[in-house]
């Protein structure tokens, strides 16, 4: 098989990330140093720039524990550089909250972290990892959860466009902040799904930032001819659903209606 190519900027500071994702039972997952010509029964993953799109799936022996590093490097904005990590079929999700104020390619559902960042990806993956073994998430996504309720009370938020960029751009109004909610709602409830989030507190805090969406949808003057609406009906869609699983559907009903006494 022919060697993969790697990008320029690989080449200019791969010296720099000599770290290796490693798993053992006694120590769980770490990292090391790890030459390449080195030959250890730990090692799992290797710091890498090739360019184009890489899925490499992960099994660590002897767990039921899944993860998958996905890149794609040198494509300029189409770039990313993420992970997912499963157990028993259950997705682990990423309550990063500086994640929630960037636009694109930043999900709840992946471990993002800036481009070529092996060390910072290898610290979320075991950190996740270690947090699943104690299941203590729950105030870590009550934070995400407020800090998207407190989306819908400000008068301006600032934006970068995805996680390598730093520049930030200023969006006020409350339409434009409630459609911005509204998606991140919608991963974080997607989130949800794939995790499969039973935690009673987190259904009732998830439950109130619905409440609130709903309200803040209907304080809006709309035109009907913005194409932008339709983003506003998937994320009205994605908390009816919500809401209907935890039985709150008559409640959902009264709240679009005004019907709530």
């Amino acid at each position: 098989m022919a060697k993969r190519k790697t990008t320029q900027q690989w080449e200019q500071i791969k010296h720099r990330y000599t770290k290796c994702l490693c798993y053992s039972k006694e120590r769980g997952l770490y990292t090391t140093s790890v030459r390449e010509i080195e030959n250890s029964q730990d090692f799992l993953y290797r710091p890498q720039g090739y360019v184009g799109y890489v899925d490499d799936k992960i099994l660590i022996p002897g767990t039921n524990v899944e993860i998958v590093i996905m890149t794609n490097f040198g494509y300029m904005g189409a770039s990313y550089h993420k992970a997912s990590i499963s157990i028993d079929n259950r997705r682990l999700l990423d309550f990063d909250l500086s994640k929630i104020y960037v636009l694109n390619r930043c999900s709840v559902i992946t471990f993002d972290v800036p481009l070529y960042d092996w060390d910072g990806l290898f610290d979320k993956i075991i950190d996740a990892y270690k947090l699943s073994l104690t299941n203590d998430y729950t105030n870590s996504c009550i934070a995400y959860i407020d800090e998207i309720s407190n989306i819908l009370d400000k008068d301006e938020i600032f934006i970068r466009g995805n996680i390598d960029n730093q520049k930030t751009v200023r969006w006020e109004g409350n339409y434009i902040l409630t459609l911005f909610a509204g998606q991140k709602i919608q991963d974080l409830l997607k989130g949800f799904e794939v995790a499969k989030v039973s935690d009673s507190v987190l259904i009732k805090h998830t439950m109130n930032l619905c409440r609130m969406y709903i309200s803040a949808f209907k304080s809006l003057a709309l035109d009907y001819e913005d194409s932008r609406v339709s983003q506003l009906s998937e994320a009205l869609q994605a908390i009816h659903s919500y809401m209907c699983k935890n039985g709150a559907s008559t409640e959902y009903l009264k709240l679009i209606l005004d019907k709530v006494e």
